[in-house]
């Protein structure tokens, strides 16, 4: 259910209009005769980009884990 707050309310407590629009996705302030919209903006960032660990291991090293656990199989 989209929320309508008053400019007023909307100002008085921010942090909860973008926390419901987050949530819900849209928001409307009215303020005097005009209608806004409060929604968030999506980002590209993908779940699967997550930062490196620094391991400090060789490529050697690495290559020798991988046949390692390949011949386990």
């Amino acid at each position: 259910m989209t929320m309508t707050y008053t400019y007023a309310k909307a100002k008085q407590s921010f942090d909860l209009v973008l926390k419901k629009a987050s949530s819900d996705g849209i928001v409307k302030i009215k303020k005097d005769d005009q209608l806004y919209i409060v929604m968030p903006v999506p980002t590209n960032i993908s779940p699967l980009d997550v930062k490196g660990v620094k391991m400090r291991l060789t490529a050697k090293e690495i290559l020798g884990f991988i046949h390692e656990s390949r011949k386990s199989k």
